[in-house]
């Protein structure tokens, strides 16, 4: 008795179809098609290709796949193939010059659509915007690729440019012929897929034929055929001896399946498409039986104010300001969560601010959705550590709605104070809102460094970033009129709002007032961008509390830059002095302490342009001769292998965004400059000397590694010309040096640089001077004052100072015969005793400075610590001793 047949009857009618059954279900396993080729048909179908076919092949899958890129705008897959094309095509090239053929047409138009698509990507710059960083980078490298690569064929391109449709006639023709054997070979296999398909259909037909009249009676009640059943499940039931009753039966509990039910067994489409749904009008309604068609929505941002009513308060609910304030607490309590969308958040409040608005809730209720919008937006996570390019243009929208809120309504107070909101509902009070206009200043201000932190500074997505700048500057000043208007802002508040707009200001040159001294406040210029340093700065200064210590620092370090920047010398120098920042900048955070090194930097060159060389090489030589410059100015990165992964990190947030920079190359020609114009004279006058003290170390370095060549050419880089200008000077030719160092081309970076070389001409003529009587000195009895004035193209007066000031410090053993006009040289060796004091004073300085570098290395200071900066009044304090052990030693020399 069979199991599924339970109350039933038994006979021997019923045994035996089931032994019939159990017979002939190994018979239908034998019956299902068995296709075998012979070897003939083999033969036939192999087709035997060429090398340059197969070559083809592959360059086309290539190209494919690089148009398949372009369609989906990833630049770096279409970067990558056209890579590929070229090492396939340069393979191809080799086999089409033994044949004498020409270029394919296919792979010259896939050159064209290439150039034509790289072009139109290039020029639309909302699609550049929405690029990604690695995407953007490729597009640069990419256009530079195909228009190097296209000039070999320019002129094929053109050809096929002005004549497309037959050009791809002939190409159509050429793929007929080639590909004919492989489309044959196709519609072979298509024929043989198709009998295979059948002879299986045929086999099916046997088997239902041969079921029991009782299970005919139901087949409507069947789902789909075998065919749309996956093999995994057709083997399953299967048993070892073949198809069984078991197989075609059906199951206890499936008799309500439909054939929707088993289709939804099949595995979902990848991508669904949204389709169009459509809906019959009742002949009772308007307008008769017509169609009506009825976009479906796709995502949350296409959604109208209906549905997001819908959404957010149900089909009737009223939207009041109790509704409004409960859900907007129900949206904030779910920020910062992970399970939390912040974009589908950000959407919901938008929709809320909308509704409010439509609904005429009040000013309080827009402030307030506007503060959470914004709070929103900075809570966006982000991969490169910043805000993408579409979320900050919107938090700007909404920063300066907000804003703008806020001064065009005085009755609105915000009050960061508060834990819950009071009165934003009641128009009739004035209105109370939870909130700081300054946090959300300074939090934007923030945002927008980092986005030009992370952009690429030589792209033309910085330049369009930066435009952002003013933007930000001015909802700095409308906050700034914001907290003025406030009678109950505190100072300490203003003043964080001012530092905001002094870090703004400092670092813009104001072409109209370079250079002029500042004037009194009753005739300056309100909007003059000095004017308002010094008004910002003067309150910031004249704050009493102990709590902006930080804030006051900054101020006056901008305030010097600012100062320098503008070529006023000795207010930038007299502020710092006053200020005695060097006592204890090595006790500021990092970013203080980089705000240092930059005004440094800036006043050394300030006091170069008014010819104090000294001052500019004492001011450039603790930055320059520590070797990472670029580090201690925040303008990029060192590789060093002591550094972790956190602390690399922390230093790229610190890092100064491009437009900032200082640059580097002027500032090292300006250091290398003084060094050369101290320190030749210097040498030339200590030629004699067993040990000479060294002005610059890096000075002599590179005068070393020049002397190190075996070959000396003319002088290229700026480095170079200096060193050229260098030997030039020792041997008295004034001329020489002057061409060598006017010809460098970070001159032409000063604003004003006609005085600047002006003022070089005038300090070499007097140092190539005092060099020659030096060096030649010894040569002559008398020299003529006239002939020195001839020779180097200089006032008799000038040369009568400077020899002056020679013999006053002792540098020159010589007198002045005024009747003559010519110098008396007293030729004076030093005695045994001079000599070996000498010698002494220059081994105690040697063992002085060894022994400092021990002390160095036993304490381990914070100049040792992996990421510390070590600033420049530290190095000055440290090499303290040195300066007055050099002192002595000049004094032993002197005696």
């Amino acid at each position: 008795m069979s199991r599924f047949f339970i109350g039933a009857g038994d006979s021997d009618s019923e045994s035996e179809s089931v032994k019939s059954e159990e017979e002939s279900a190994p018979k239908v396993v034998q019956r299902r098609p068995q296709i075998s080729f012979s070897d003939d048909e083999e033969e036939e179908k192999r087709v035997v290709r060429s090398q340059k076919d197969k070559r083809f092949e592959e360059l086309k899958d290539i190209i494919r796949g690089a148009k398949n890129g372009q369609k989906i705008r990833d630049v770096v897959k279409v970067q990558d193939g056209f890579d590929a094309m070229q090492r396939v095509f340069q393979k191809i090239k080799t086999i089409l010059d033994k044949e004498k053929s020409e270029v394919p047409r296919f792979y010259l138009r896939t050159l064209m659509n290439l150039e034509e698509f790289v072009k139109d990507l290039w020029e639309d710059k909302e699609a550049k915007q929405k690029l990604s960083k690695i995407n953007s980078k490729a597009l640069t490298s990419l256009r530079q690729k195909v228009r190097k690569y296209n000039r070999e064929y320019d002129n094929l391109i053109e050809v096929y440019r002005q004549n497309p449709m037959d050009s791809e006639e002939e190409e159509e023709g050429e793929e007929e012929e080639k590909g004919g054997d492989i489309e044959e070979e196709e519609e072979g296999e298509e024929e043989d897929s198709k009998k295979m398909s059948k002879e299986a259909d045929e086999d099916k037909d046997e088997i239902q034929k041969s079921k029991d009249p009782m299970d005919e009676s139901d087949e409507e009640d069947w789902g789909p055929s075998s065919a749309s059943v996956s093999e995994s499940e057709e083997e399953a039931e299967i048993g070892p001896g073949g198809y069984t009753r078991e197989y075609f039966l059906k199951k206890p509990g499936e008799e309500e399946k439909t054939k929707d039910e088993f289709k939804s067994k099949r595995k979902p489409a990848a991508v669904e498409v949204p389709k169009v749904e459509e809906r019959v009008v009742e002949e009772g309604e308007e307008g008769g039986a017509e169609w009506e068609t009825v976009e479906k929505k796709g995502t949350r941002g296409e959604m109208t104010k209906l549905d997001w009513k819908k959404v957010l308060f149900g089909k009737d609910t009223e939207v009041d300001h109790t509704a409004v304030s409960k859900k907007r607490q129900e949206i904030v309590a779910l920020r910062g969560k992970k399970t939390t969308d912040p974009f589908e958040q950000l959407d919901q409040l938008k929709a809320l601010l909308e509704l409010s608005a439509d609904a005429n809730l009040g000013v309080g209720v827009n402030i307030r959705l506007l503060i959470d919008i914004a709070a929103t937006i900075f809570d966006i996570p982000s991969i490169a550590s910043s805000i993408r390019g579409d979320v900050w243009d919107r938090c700007l929208e909404y920063m300066e709605s907000l804003i703008n809120l806020l001064i065009g309504h005085p009755e609105v107070k915000l009050c960061e104070d508060l834990l819950e909101n009071f009165n934003i509902s009641n128009a009739t009070q004035p209105f109370v809102v939870h909130g700081d206009a300054l946090v959300l200043i300074e939090r934007l201000d923030d945002e927008f460094t980092k986005i030009l932190q992370n952009t690429d500074a030589h792209s033309t997505d910085y330049v369009h970033k930066l435009q952002g700048e003013a933007k930000v500057t001015d909802l700095i000043g409308k906050v700034q009129k914001y907290l003025e208007r406030d009678p109950e802002t505190k100072p300490d508040r203003l003043c964080r709002i001012y530092i905001r707009k002094i870090e703004h200001l400092y670092y813009k040159i104001d072409r109209g007032q370079y250079g002029k001294p500042t004037g009194d406040a009753s005739t300056a210029d309100a909007n003059d961008p000095s004017s308002v340093m010094a008004s910002l700065t003067k309150y910031i200064y004249n704050y009493q509390g102990t709590d902006l210590g930080r804030i006051r620092t900054r101020a006056m370090l901008c305030h010097i830059y600012h100062y320098a920047l503008h070529n006023r010398w000795y207010q930038a120098r007299d502020l710092m002095m006053m200020s005695h920042l060097q006592e204890a900048i090595h006790l500021a955070d990092v970013p203080t302490q980089i705000l240092y090194n930059r005004a440094l930097v800036q006043l050394g060159m300030c006091a170069f342009r008014h010819g104090m060389i000294k001052d500019a090489h004492d001011e450039l030589l603790d930055i320059q001769s520590s070797g990472r410059s670029k580090e201690l100015l925040a303008q990029g990165l060192i590789a060093r292998h002591d550094r972790t992964p956190e602390q690399e990190k922390l230093e790229r947030r610190r890092q100064i965004p491009f437009h900032m920079h200082i640059n580097l190359e002027l500032m090292e020609c300006v250091y290398l400059t003084s060094a050369m114009l101290l320190e030749i004279p210097y040498i030339a006058a200590a030629e004699t000397e067993g040990r000479r003290r060294m002005i610059s170390k890096s000075f002599h370095h590179q005068l070393k590694h020049h002397e190190k060549q075996l070959l000396v050419g003319p002088p290229e880089s700026m480095r170079e010309h200096v060193v050229a200008a260098t030997h030039s000077m020792k041997r008295g030719d004034w001329r020489q040096c002057k061409e060598y160092i006017l010809s460098i081309k970070a001159w032409d970076l000063f604003i004003d640089v006609e005085p600047v070389k002006t003022l070089l001409t005038r300090k070499i003529q007097e140092e190539t001077l005092r060099t020659y009587i030096f060096a030649y000195g010894e040569i002559y009895d008398t020299l003529s004052l006239q002939s020195l004035s001839d020779m180097f193209e200089l006032p008799l007066k000038s040369v009568l100072s400077i020899v002056s000031k020679m013999i006053i410090k002792e540098e020159l053993l010589a007198s002045l015969d005024e009747p003559t006009q010519t110098i008396v040289l007293h030729h004076a060796k030093p005695s045994k005793v001079q000599s070996q004091a000498i010698l002494l004073a220059e081994k105690i300085g040697m063992l002085a400075e060894h022994n400092e570098e021990l002390m160095k290395l036993k304490h381990a200071g914070p100049w040792n610590v992996p990421g510390s900066q070590q600033t420049g009044s530290s190095r000055q304090q440290q090499s303290g001793w040195g300066q007055s052990n050099r002192n002595f030693r000049r004094g032993v020399q002197v005696q």
